[in-house]
């Protein structure tokens, strides 16, 4: 039986952000919360952090954007202010956030997303996300703008639960959602799942069972997925939360524990091609063991990986 692992580790160095890519993230986002401090506008920030897969560290080159939450003092705005309600309407939030950025960023575009404020930069984009702090929690209120309402969410304990679990597996759950995100990039669109959504399903999984390799995490990741669809190889005792079946939405089940479906939105159609590619990718993995020669294995570990190329 051949090994694929020195090829899997092999591309998770090749998908590895360069420390420059990293180090320059890093730079913008310390000059953006300095330019808020010196403003007037920062006495309205309780608190900021990095969050997102840049935070988590398991971004891959190259690092588009990065998340930073922004915990605002919901009593800076008008309606909290004058006790009209206990939190501000996130639209007023990011209009505000807007005219801030605008001003200090004037060559770099700057539009509002659901949830956030994007800035446009040359070399990375940030998502600057308002949140009110819960009291004594690590739980944060995530605002939309399209509808004015507030989220439950947690980026903290995000980054905990990866944490736990990839010291769980010996650390080998990080490159793992790295190969996986990597694998989830090249799909075919129909097919093609937010990486969020993959990152929380390897949590998920991993947090419940143990992996002894790179080669032994995405083949049980790939079977996993494949329960869903009848064409397991191993018998899996639980779902662990997770739900794909024909008559049900697709269920992820936040690891943050706020009784959130990160996968909402995920039709049918997508949902039956996703897990089509993750069979495909098990059995090209599978071929892979098999060959005999290390040049078929890893012929057939790269077209897993790059399933629907």
């Amino acid at each position: 039986m051949a090994s694929i692992e020195p090829t899997l580790r092999e591309v998770v160095r090749a998908i590895e952000p360069p420390s420059a890519q990293k180090d320059a993230a890093s730079r913008s986002y310390n000059h953006l919360r300095n330019l808020i401090d010196r403003r007037a506008f920062g006495e309205r920030i309780v608190d900021s952090y990095l969050s997102g897969s840049y935070r988590r560290n398991t971004a891959i080159s190259p690092i588009r954007d990065i998340d930073v939450i922004f915990v605002i003092d919901p009593r800076c705005w008008p309606a909290a202010m004058l006790g009209f309600a206990e939190k501000p309407n996130p639209s007023t939030v990011l209009k505000s956030f807007a005219r801030v950025l605008r001003d200090e960023y004037k060559t770099s575009s700057t539009f509002s997303q659901a949830r956030s404020l994007r800035l446009e930069l040359t070399h990375v984009h940030i998502d600057c996300v308002p949140a009110v702090e819960i009291p004594g929690s690590d739980i944060v209120w995530i605002g939309s703008r399209r509808d004015d309402s507030w989220t439950k969410s947690s980026p903290k304990r995000h980054h905990a639960a990866l944490t736990a679990a990839n010291a769980a597996n010996d650390k080998l759950l990080v490159p793992l959602v790295k190969l996986l995100k990597h694998w989830n990039s090249g799909l075919p669109g129909p097919a093609h799942l937010r990486s969020f959504v993959i990152e929380t399903l390897a949590v998920t999984l991993f947090s419940q069972v143990r992996m002894s390799s790179l080669e032994d995490g995405v083949v049980l990741f790939f079977d996993f997925i494949a329960s869903f669809d009848g064409e397991a190889d191993h018998r899996w005792p639980s779902k662990y939360g997770v739900a794909m079946d024909f008559w049900n939405e697709m269920v992820v089940p936040d690891s943050a524990e706020t009784g959130l479906n990160v996968a909402t939105g995920v039709d049918s159609d997508r949902r039956k091609s996703f897990i089509q590619r993750a069979v495909q990718s098990r059995d090209r993995l599978k071929k892979a063991f098999g060959a005999r020669s290390n040049e078929t294995a890893v012929d057939h570990v790269l077209a897993a990986l790059r399933c629907g190329q």
